[in-house]
């Protein structure tokens, strides 16, 4: 005989088994043709080839993932902008190198005037992307840089 407290134990046990199925969520993962990987609940195209991946509901720590994961394009994503950036100005300093050499000295001298004129510099880190004020030693040291570059313009 089943007693009442075997029997709640019974029902519990059956319902968590039957409802594992249901927590199950099924996925794509593919690669795209840059090499990025993708995991979407609906199938790619037919001419793409996708995996089926199988997980047990989110896992605990899936925010920080995705967060890190955002943060990991965005930094693929500016370092792909700087390297455009850098081969489109070495394309123009080989089609049209005075012309870049002019731009590139005209640029020195505004450069100049900022430094000397502005009450508050700010210059952006090119490796974070942070904004920094310049102290003015800094300061000093950017002014005198650009002096030196200024002597290779006239």
């Amino acid at each position: 005989m089943i007693r009442p407290s075997q029997s709640v134990i019974i029902v519990i046990l059956s319902a968590l088994l039957l409802s594992t199925p249901a927590l199950a969520a099924k996925f794509y993962r593919w690669t795209d043709d840059n090499g990025v990987t993708h995991y979407t609940q609906n199938p790619p195209a037919e001419n793409v080839q996708s995996k089926e991946v199988r997980i047990l509901g989110p896992s605990s720590d899936q925010e920080a993932e995705v967060e890190q994961l955002q943060q990991q394009r965005q930094q693929a994503e500016a370092a792909r902008q700087k390297q455009a950036k850098q081969q489109a100005e070495e394309l123009k300093i080989k089609e049209a190198p005075d012309q870049a050499t002019q731009e590139r000295c005209e640029q020195h001298r505004k450069n100049l005037d900022e430094l000397r004129n502005r009450a508050v510099v700010r210059s952006t880190d090119p490796d974070s992307g942070e904004v920094i004020t310049l102290d003015a030693e800094a300061r000093q040291k950017m002014i005198d840089e650009t002096l030196e570059a200024l002597k290779l313009c006239d």
